[in-house]
């Protein structure tokens, strides 16, 4: 016997409850691991328990694969949406920027997948964060797959965990800080938070979508078809913190897109999936009173 069988902490669905439609594998793995405790079958039981464990691991690549068939296939119109925009908002409840880094990341991963490598980016952000280092080393040759073997290499060498900041660093000899700072005014700030909390995100999740779908030009050009490349790293070291007129003109236009944002977005009914923020503006602390006119912004 393999510890308490009881002390599994997962509550057991003793009244058949009514799980969504795309939730009958997690029933059955509940069962499989739990209840009918396969894992007592031997070794190559074991063995199955894993792969499945690993190939969930991964779970983004598949993801990302049935997003870029929605996109370009136009699947979404068979379920009532007029634009892959429409069904981002309001049938996956995610941001058309999110989505893309999920394409992305699923096509970079895959392909590190079919060159031989067992061993992959953990989630989106690792992969994005592959791709743009290894971007840094070379412009003109796609140095994608040794970059990632020496990451690979590195970190078997030093045992430590593979984390996207360690990706950066082991690439690019440096770790550019994530985060940058704005001012905006009290009455756009204060706007900016009423519609994350009606969207249950936090203000600098729904800014990074503002501002992420504004830095990407191409995206209404033809949102169909195209997967665009996604905003350059921050350099902190490039941003000036005077206000030249570029970043007043820049603030005056972030403002206007809030508050087009807190206008419009009552035509969607949103809601972020908040556990796959990427890591540009999201801070894991509460925004003191001192600094609630302040939300995190982008390079200039």
């Amino acid at each position: 016997m393999i510890g308490n069988l009881y002390d599994h902490k997962f509550e057991t669905p003793f009244n058949n409850p009514e799980l969504p439609n795309w939730a009958d594998g997690y029933l059955d793995k509940f069962c499989d691991l739990f209840w009918d405790n396969t894992w007592k079958e031997g070794d190559e039981a074991i063995a199955s328990l894993e792969i499945d464990m690993l190939a969930d691991r991964y779970a983004y690549i598949k993801e990302g694969m049935a997003l870029r068939a929605f996109q370009i296939y136009k699947l979404y119109k068979n379920l009532g949406y007029k634009t892959f925009k429409e069904y981002c908002l309001k049938g996956l409840k995610k941001s058309v920027y999110y989505v893309k880094r999920v394409i992305k990341a699923a096509q970079i991963s895959w392909s590190l997948m079919l060159e031989g490598f067992t061993e992959l980016p953990d989630n989106v952000s690792q992969a994005q964060k592959l791709a743009s280092s290894a971007s840094q080393v070379s412009e003109e040759v796609d140095e994608t797959v040794s970059c990632w073997q020496e990451v690979l290499g590195k970190a078997k060498q030093e045992s430590k965990p593979i984390t996207a900041n360690y990706i950066e660093t082991t690439i690019t000899g440096e770790t550019i800080p994530p985060l940058a700072t704005a001012k905006l005014p009290r009455d756009v700030w204060d706007k900016l938070k009423a519609q994350a909390k009606q969207q249950g995100v936090k203000p600098e999740k729904l800014l990074e979508d503002i501002v992420g779908n504004y830095l990407d030009p191409k995206q209404d050009s033809d949102p169909e078809t195209e997967v665009e490349s996604e905003p350059d790293s921050i350099d902190k070291s490039k941003i000036s913190i005077s206000k030249t007129p570029k970043i007043k003109a820049w603030e005056k236009d972030l403002q206007d897109l809030v508050q087009e944002k807190y206008t419009n977005e009552v035509n969607y009914d949103t809601t972020t999936n908040s556990s796959a923020i990427p890591e540009i503006f999201q801070s894991d602390r509460d925004i003191s009173s001192a600094s609630r006119g302040q939300v995190w912004r982008p390079p200039t």
